[in-house]
């Protein structure tokens, strides 16, 4: 059989005039399947909601309920929620997809750029385009029934501290045709991150809460109690401080800066984690906000903020498969050749995403290998551009690694 080249990997997008590339071994949404599946490994970092005991107990009791809906055992939706209210356990269920992760489908929408995590739900199960024999649909449809309940309870209660991020959703939800969940009828928000219309405060409500709404005097009574650590990550991930940037609350922010709320977030995030203040800033582009927390943090770390130009994975499984064609074309000059070197393919994009160039470094010993695949990036890849220090689009270059047998 004859020697191919290795399938494209995405390792590292990097600006013109930047040498920097994220060092972290995965990337947050990795970082949440892990921490289903690895609940028990240790972190040198530890927020509250990250806290491996905490952990271990949300997986033992989620075990326990998707064993009883597996079992077909009556259970009391109001109750379960009520007891998890109790413990502080404020996650709604969801449901784990091929593509994220939903509670919509479970009547429940919340607003939150980017998704939800794994860890923010309560997942009762895992959801296909191709429905799965097992566990069957005995289990999805009590599963529903009761995820239903279960999130109209906690969103009703007043317990609840995040009815401004989460709320009842009565659309539909259904597959599209790339497996991703198509939600209609969902209620239209000016606002990457919660509902315009916040709703009224609860009485006993949270730095976050206060936060979002701006009541900078209220917010001040909390802070100058010395009870609350302006830097804990929410469940969503969002410290009061990111709260106040995401509704451009300028005195909240000002005061929450003031009580040395840091723009990189949790002690558990940097500023380069896309929901540290520094990142809900950029998002909103909001200058002056951005050059208020610059002191704050080193140049170097500043400067790095600009954001590399992205591929969507539709994108790369499309590349692949061109690649794959091309390889197969080439498989009689491969067969011949012992060794795999790797070489990386550079590409220009404008500010509109557009690539407008492509070289090899180091070219490969045929040409017309090279012309192609160049072609073939040019043809297929569609960027989402750079975004300077700022969050304004701007060009950039961007790099993938192939592997090729050369001579």
């Amino acid at each position: 059989m004859a020697s191919r080249t290795l399938a494209v990997s995405l390792l590292c997008l990097t600006l013109l005039g930047t040498a920097a590339c994220d060092p972290r071994p995965v990337s947050e949404e990795n970082q949440d399947v892990n921490a289903l599946e690895e609940i028990g490994s240790e972190s040198a970092c530890i927020d509250e909601l990250s806290d491996p005991e905490l952990l271990r107990s949300q997986r033992r009791v989620d075990d326990a309920l998707r064993k009883a809906l597996l079992e077909g055992k009556a259970l009391d939706p109001a109750a379960q929620a009520a007891e998890a209210l109790e413990r502080g356990d404020f996650r709604l269920a969801g449901a784990l997809t091929a593509k994220g992760v939903s509670t919509s489908v479970y009547g429940a929408q919340c607003r939150i750029m980017g998704g939800l995590s794994a860890r923010a739900i309560r997942a009762v199960s895992f959801l296909d385009p191709v429905p799965a024999e097992k566990p069957g649909p005995d289990y999805l449809m009590r599963a529903e029934t009761f995820a239903r309940a279960y999130n109209a309870a906690i969103l009703s209660d007043e317990r609840y501290p995040y009815g401004d991020i989460c709320r009842k959703f009565d659309g539909k939800v259904a597959f599209g045709e790339d497996g991703t969940l198509q939600v209609q009828d969902a209620r239209p928000s000016d606002h990457a991150f919660g509902f315009a219309d916040l709703g009224s405060v609860r009485s006993a409500p949270t730095l976050a809460e206060l936060a979002r709404r701006g009541s900078v005097s209220r917010l001040d009574g909390l802070l100058r109690s010395g009870q609350y650590d302006v830097n804990t990550p929410d469940l969503f991930g969002m410290t009061p401080l990111a709260w106040a940037i995401a509704y451009r609350r300028r005195g909240a922010s000002d005061l929450l800066l003031r009580a040395e709320s840091s723009p990189g977030g949790s002690r558990c995030q940097t500023i380069y984690d896309r929901r540290s203040p520094m990142q809900v800033a950029r998002v909103q582009q909001w200058v002056g906000m951005l050059r208020r927390m610059q002191p704050l943090v080193t140049e170097d770390d500043f400067n790095a903020l600009q954001e590399l130009p992205r591929l969507s994975d539709g994108d790369i499984d499309r590349f692949n498969h061109g690649l794959t064609q091309l390889n197969d074309s080439f498989a009689a000059q491969f067969s011949k050749n012992r060794y795999l070197t790797k070489h990386r393919i550079y590409f220009t994009v404008n500010s509109e995403g557009e690539s407008t160039g492509c070289r090899i470094e180091p070219a490969t010993t045929y040409t017309d290998y090279d012309e192609k695949i160049c072609a073939l990036g040019l043809d297929v890849l569609h960027w989402k551009p750079a975004r300077g220090v700022f969050g304004n689009v701007i060009d950039g270059e961007a790099s993938l690694i192939v592997g090729v047998r050369s001579k």
